[in-house]
């Protein structure tokens, strides 16, 4: 299992987590650097589409998701498309983040870009400093390395973190309220 966070490391919630924010999410990393680690939750959705949120925005379907608890005001976007969304930053290979917003607006109007290349999410995650690492030592996630070729794919946390370790699979399938059961 792998035991450092780098950019496109995927970290995966511990069954019991303490922080409910945090409870059943899966995190991609996009950025880390010696002042923290910024990640997106890519397996929580709100209740919106992208066009209700940027009125301007071709009408779509297209969920966005709840990327975390830190500026959730604000909206960011993981996409495949360097080449026509200036200022994208790499994740892995075939996946970017950020970048002009203007870009995304006018290629998916001009059909360049399929809205559904694109995952928007409000809100980010965010360590300082050593958190992460002190996060991870205590026992709060789990590190694992995952090539995500398709960005609107639907991950479950349950179903991921059972294939990473059997051992996990009475917890991943339990509730999250056991005197609900």
């Amino acid at each position: 299992m792998k035991t450092e966070v780098d950019i496109g490391t995927i970290l995966i919630a511990k069954p019991f987590m303490e922080d409910k924010r945090f409870e059943k999410t899966i995190i991609l990393i996009v950025e880390s650097n010696s002042e923290g680690t910024i990640g997106f939750i890519i397996n929580k959705k709100i209740p919106s589409t992208i066009d209700e949120i940027i009125t301007d925005f071709p009408q779509s379907n297209v969920q966005v998701k709840y990327g975390g608890p830190v500026s959730t005001n604000n909206l960011f976007f993981i996409h495949q498309h360097p080449d026509l969304i200036m200022n994208s930053q790499k994740i892995q290979t075939g996946m970017f983040w950020g970048g002009e917003l203007e870009d995304v607006i006018q290629k998916c109007k001009s059909g360049e870009i399929a809205i559904d290349e694109i995952l928007f999410f409000l809100g980010y995650t965010g360590w300082e400093e050593n958190q992460l690492e002190d996060e991870i030592e205590e026992g709060s996630w789990m590190i694992h390395n995952a090539n995500l070729k398709k960005l609107n794919h639907d991950l479950d946390w349950s179903k991921l973190l059972i294939d990473i370790n059997k051992e996990y699979e009475v917890w991943a399938t339990a509730p999250s309220n056991f005197h609900l059961n």
